[in-house]
């Protein structure tokens, strides 16, 4: 019996486990933190009875991938419609209909039928891989409209992107208008609970999962592989692409230089609400943070203490000073902002603060990525690759993650 090693449980090696050990395959996972999920993870404080993400998270209607696995594991998903919103000149506006965009008093009624028009062109194509042959930046705007581009699309680009806005590709734009749907989904107990769910689907089957466990270089010795003094036949690695080369030394594949962004929040704990939306996009010049989620606006405040939980987050370059401030530091430099949003508040509306930092988070695909996208089969017999620089042309997401664990698996299967 073939032997495979996992490198991470989050839901990519979890799922890739999952799919192994219904075809017969028993894995062995090992996983480096304390707990499952990665950029997935979450906490839970003393009085909830529910778990939070580190980072915000939802899925789509048509996520169809970790819809399923929910399912199997036992796990359905949630769906409810959340209010989505924008802030911009001192207002939480509603923009995320064509009515609601028709209704923009920012934009003349020609711009608004020119956003209209182009972002539903967008919505409808079936397959826009084409256009990563060009810049957001420069075809967006043609799309568009111009005005629309400036005051909405150019601040939500240049506040998540930073100094890589310039190397965006179309494609990637493509699927964040033709993906999204107005219902969101979430899972009972948290995301965290699907994953607990997913790691017990594979331990009463027979596979293994080793917490706490860093792997550090793993060797080839007569065609197998050793991995934390184990011989295994094939190994997956899901770790971020720059790590690879540590763990694996002297590969044969090139990989692809890929810019990344690190991912942020500072999750407050409130007492009252903040904004009247689940999710509020920043439409400012120079605001210190991206988005505003309040988590209790789309799940119900009981399963947190009856307490407001509020995410501010954030997509940051490496060496961006907020890497570095603590959550004290961060909610200082952030207060000014917040009393924008809401004149009344104040630092003792915070009963708790929480703040997390990744890096590796988001990938910036460049022009015509599809021609240099890394390979799963990584160039060495029984060695494989799944991370978030393959998910292309989809941003990084769970869905993405449970549909490249799926893939991989499949081709470990047809090599064993």
């Amino acid at each position: 019996m073939s032997k495979v090693a996992i490198i991470g449980a989050g839901f990519t090696g979890l799922s890739a486990a999952i799919r192994l050990i219904d075809n017969g395959v028993t894995p062995t996972i090992f996983e480096a933190n304390d707990s499952l999920g990665g950029l997935a993870g979450s906490f839970k404080a003393k009085s909830w009875s529910w778990s939070l993400e580190n980072y915000y998270h939802h899925i789509f209607t048509n996520d169809s991938d970790i819809i399923e696995i929910a399912k199997k594991v036992g796990k359905p998903a949630i769906f409810r419609e959340p209010l989505t919103t924008s802030y911009i000149k001192g207002e939480e506006l509603q923009l995320d209909s064509p009515i609601s965009v028709l209704r923009f008093s920012e934009l003349s009624i020609l711009s608004r039928l020119w956003m209209g028009g182009g972002l539903l062109a967008l919505k409808l194509l079936p397959d826009g891989l084409f256009l990563e042959q060009f810049r957001v930046v420069d075809l967006l705007p043609k799309l568009v409209g111009k005005r629309g581009y400036k005051i909405i699309w150019e601040r939500l680009l240049k506040a998540k992107f930073g100094p890589f806005v310039n190397k965006v590709n179309m494609a990637w734009f493509w699927t964040r208008v033709a993906k999204r749907t107005k219902q969101l989904g979430y899972f009972d107990g948290g995301f965290s609970s699907l994953l607990e769910a997913m790691a017990g689907y594979v331990i009463k089957k027979g596979g293994s999962i080793k917490m706490g466990k860093t792997v550090g270089k793993i060797k080839k010795r007569n065609e197998k592989w050793i991995v934390e003094d184990e011989m295994f036949d094939n190994v997956l690695l899901t770790v971020p692409m720059p790590r690879i080369e540590k763990i694996v030394p002297r590969l044969k594949v090139k990989w692809p230089e890929l810019d990344y962004l690190w991912s942020q929040s500072l999750i407050l704990q409130l007492k009252g609400s903040l904004i009247k939306g689940y999710w509020m996009n920043i439409l400012e010049d120079n605001w210190p943070f991206l988005v505003v989620v309040e988590q209790t606006n789309m799940i119900d405040k009981k399963n947190y203490g009856g307490s407001v939980l509020l995410y501010l987050g954030n997509y940051l370059p490496d060496g961006d000073a907020k890497i570095q401030m603590d959550k004290n530091e961060l909610l200082e430099h952030f207060l000014p902002y917040l009393r924008k949003i809401s004149p009344n508040f104040s630092k003792e509306d915070v009963t708790q603060s929480w703040s997390f930092e990744s890096p590796f988070a988001q990938p910036v695909f460049p022009t015509n990525y599809s021609k240099i996208i890394p390979k799963m089969n990584a160039g060495e017999k029984g060695l494989f690759v799944a991370n978030m620089s393959m998910v292309y042309p989809f941003d990084r997401g769970t869905n993405y993650a449970v549909k490249m664990g799926n893939d991989v698996a499949d081709l470990i299967l047809k090599e064993i």
